[in-house]
């Protein structure tokens, strides 16, 4: 039986520029186009929230890492949606503060008939929280935690928000610890073993997954008898 996940991350990315209607960021990681990603502006002591559809991405560049490696870097555009007037005028303040100079472009994206056409570049090194889910697939499970299978390497110690689809529609949400990374030995792809400890899981989440558990079992115990 099949068992995925997903967890999410909040990876600081580099804001380049900026208008009322959306934003280009870099980043370390791919973002999809379509997909609808949270963003965390910060502004002085406040955060301001925001959320919106990459609209274009492309592979921008690489830097090094310490250990003397390359990491991709990715610049992608954004699209904001459902913007209230609280958050255009807190945004307006942030691009007033903020702005290195405002410029016609001539080469902006367009998004449904609409022209974004005064964009304002920002003043180097200002950067935003962006939240992104990532999925994965259950290897091995208890009620103590699980070993999942993922893509990408996370550090020792790191806590994520994570859920787990069951059978039956069941999600089960929680917060999950970290507790080892280790590479797999598949020659097509790098591919990562992840202990995952529960740390954070309400009581009625850890009953349904004791519940799936007692299945599980039931069925292992089913097969090894016949």
């Amino acid at each position: 039986m099949e068992i995925n996940g997903m967890m999410m991350f909040a990876n600081e990315v580099e804001i380049l520029d900026i208008s009322i209607g959306g934003i280009s960021l870099r980043a370390d990681r791919r973002m999809n186009i379509g997909a609808e990603y949270s963003l965390k502006i910060r502004d002085k002591a406040s955060v301001i929230p925001l959320k919106g559809a990459v609209v274009w991405a492309l592979l921008s560049g690489t830097r090094k890492t310490p250990d003397r490696g390359t990491v991709p870097l990715y610049t992608a555009g954004m699209s904001f949606s459902n913007l209230s007037s609280e958050r255009t005028g807190e945004l307006t303040r942030f691009i007033a503060e903020h702005r290195q100079e405002h410029h016609e472009d001539d080469d902006m994206h367009c998004l449904s008939g609409l022209r974004f056409n005064i964009r304002y570049n920002i003043n180097a090194g200002e950067t935003a929280l962006l939240n992104y889910p990532e999925g994965f697939r259950v290897k091995k499970i208890s009620l103590g935690g699980m070993l999942i299978e993922s893509a990408h390497e996370i550090e020792v110690e790191k806590r994520l928000p994570m859920e787990l689809s069951l059978p039956g529609d069941t999600l089960i949400t929680f917060w999950g610890r970290v507790a080892s990374c280790l590479p797999t030995d598949r020659e097509e792809q790098r591919l990562y073993a992840i202990g995952i400890e529960f740390v954070d899981i309400s009581g009625s989440e850890r009953a349904r997954l004791a519940e799936f558990i007692s299945m599980l079992a039931e069925i292992d115990e089913r097969l090894s008898s016949q």
